[in-house]
């Protein structure tokens, strides 16, 4: 997530500047102590130099002990003659040297007879251990501090960056909770600053997107009220002719005319929003619903074991059992294959719409309810019926489930939560 990407990279540069801090410090102060310690020793050996040009004072100056400081005078055939003892001869050469166990910082310079004759070298060699303790000591206290300093800062910086990111993450969760059908955006205030831009940004989008579902719906409606008027005249002309003579394409020209009359109905019931709106309850025998519209179509067969009393809109719960009945009659041949069931189960009334047909592949049965889905596409079906479905049912409480029968066929299965169980809630 970028706030955890955003803490690593603040944590890098942290320590990377936090140890560039360091490292620099550390050469500093290493480059300036051995400035001071070599101008030191050159001091000291210029001393040495003028006092050795007169014997007395030389000899008292070889006997003298110095802190920290070996003096060494080293004949030309590299021997030490003073002092006695014959100790290992002070490497030649300016800056750290190495020095049997030791590391020292050396200097050289002439050593001659009368200032004129060379007679060999005068060496001194200050004993560096207690200089490279102290920078060891200043290292650590150093990389001790920039640790604490690290972590104080990372600290500090997290919740920093959490307290900045806080609206950009609500910003994140309000698109995500966005509701394809219904968008809508409550922001906090926002700052003037990017995060703002993109909460601005995003609320335009989806008062756009509003406003062009809204016109959409606007411009659907009136088709499908244009729709309704004639349709509705044509299908009850229809079904008086067919009263009278029962022929097979008077038959199929009603049938034709109520299947266009029903899907005008779920346009206009789409078109109004009506499936987000609060439905109007009464109690409702949900048998009586269902076998006055299997009455609709002939040949479709209907059992109810109990009356199905529910908490329900009769008008609603009709379009239900009506398009589950129209989807199931249109993948048979014949109504006949069509049996439609109502029974009670556990503290449900339960409807179940079951076909012979083709049956279902797991991709259809995926998609099913998609409001532009349908199994009929192939024959430029619309696919806002079972759509129309899904979402009455699961306004009434309830739950609508498709699956495969055995040996073919497709079975779909409503569950709403019964009048008793209403009642006790």
């Amino acid at each position: 997530m970028l706030r955890f990407r955003l803490s690593l990279l603040l944590a890098a540069a942290l320590l990377l500047s936090l140890g560039a801090s360091v490292f620099l410090s550390v050469a500093l102060f290493e480059r300036h102590q051995a400035q001071e310690l070599t101008a030191l020793l050159r001091r000291e050996l210029q001393r040495v130099v003028s006092l050795m040009a007169d014997p007395t004072v030389g000899e008292r100056l070889l006997n003298a002990g110095y802190e920290h400081l070996s003096l060494q005078l080293v004949g030309s055939d590299g021997l030490v003659v003073v002092p006695a003892g014959d100790p290992p001869p002070i490497p030649l050469g300016e800056g750290w040297q190495e020095w049997g166990e030791k590391r020292v910082l050396v200097t050289s310079a002439a050593w001659t007879l009368g200032g004129r004759v060379p007679i060999g070298t005068i060496r001194l060699g200050y004993d560096g251990e207690e200089a490279l303790a102290t920078r060891n000591a200043l290292r650590t206290s150093l990389l001790l501090a920039a640790s604490v300093t690290a972590l104080l800062a990372g600290v500090v910086a997290l919740v920093i960056l959490r307290r900045q990111l806080r609206p950009l993450a609500q910003l994140a969760e309000q698109a995500g909770a966005l509701q394809p059908a219904d968008p809508r955006l409550e922001l906090p205030p926002l700052a003037n600053d990017e995060v703002g831009r993109v909460g601005a940004a995003l609320q335009l989008a989806v008062t756009a997107i509003r406003e062009r579902q809204r016109d959409e719906r606007q411009a659907l409606a009136g088709v499908a009220h244009e729709l309704a008027a004639p349709l509705t005249v044509v299908a009850g002309q229809l079904e008086a002719l067919a009263a009278h003579d029962p022929s097979p394409q008077l038959r199929a020209a009603r049938d034709a005319a109520r299947e266009l009359l029903h899907t005008s109905q779920d346009l206009l019931t789409l078109a109004r929003g009506e499936l987000r709106l609060p439905v109007e309850l009464s109690v409702v025998a949900l048998a009586e619903v269902a076998a006055r519209v299997c009455a609709e179509y002939p040949g479709v067969r209907f059992e109810a074991s109990t009356s199905g009393l529910v908490v329900g809109n009769q008008e609603r719960l009709a379009q239900v059992v009506r398009n589950l009945i129209r989807n199931a009659v249109q993948a048979t041949p014949s109504a006949d294959g069509v049996r439609v069931n109502v029974y009670g189960e556990d503290d449900a009334v339960v409807l179940t719409v079951v076909d012979d047909g083709s049956g279902l592949d797991d991709e259809v049965l995926i998609h099913l309810f998609d409001q532009n889905f349908t199994r009929k596409a192939a024959r430029g079906g619309a696919g806002i019926g079972l759509g129309v479905v899904k979402a009455l049912v699961e306004a009434h409480g309830g739950t609508v489930t498709p699956a495969r029968v055995s040996g073919g066929g497709t079975s779909f299965t409503v569950r709403l939560p019964s009048l008793d169980t209403e009642l006790d809630a």
